[in-house]
């Protein structure tokens, strides 16, 4: 749709979104329907679609979320890749304080009723991402660390806001 209004050449439309696909590991699906495709491809056509209109924000809002935790890895690989080839600017939301450690250089935990921010970190992690195994960064012990100090965080802080609320 962005490329249409930008009224640029159907030829050289269509070479767009070929290399588009092939770099989220979509080559020779071009022609495929959305519907036909697995929840994981899905997600990876979706940010083809956004990266084609070279944005110089990309706004992610739990893409995430609904894939199996296999899936869920490789696009968390495939977004650092992206990151680290485009350059551009990702704001990433999600509740999952594990992905949001692997994939952000910044983490603003959130507070709940009324929503406001509560903490930011800054964070090595992605970067460590861009050239180790997403796993290894897992078992790293400032990886634990950190996860464990913010779930706890937040863990506080819902139990609080429960006990206000009982």
């Amino acid at each position: 749709f962005g490329l249409r209004m930008k009224k640029e050449d159907p030829v050289k439309t269509a070479k767009k979104v070929e290399e588009w696909l092939d770099i989220v590991g979509l080559k020779g699906f071009g022609s495929t329907p959305t519907y036909q495709l697995s929840g994981g491809m899905q997600q990876r056509v979706a940010l083809a679609r956004c990266l084609i209109n070279d944005p110089e924000l990309i706004l992610m809002d739990e893409p995430l979320g609904a894939l199996d935790a296999l899936t869920r890895e490789k696009m968390q690989s495939l977004v650092l890749k992206i990151w680290k080839e485009t350059g551009k600017t990702i704001i990433l939301i999600t509740h999952s304080v594990e992905e949001a450690l692997l994939l952000g250089e910044r983490l603003y935990v959130m507070a709940p009723r009324p929503g406001r921010l509560h903490k930011e970190y800054t964070l090595p992690f992605a970067t460590m991402g861009l050239t180790g195994d997403l796993r290894e960064i897992k078992n790293n012990k400032d990886f634990v660390s950190k996860r464990e100090e913010i779930l706890s965080m937040i863990w506080n802080m819902e139990e609080e806001i429960m006990g206000k609320e009982i």
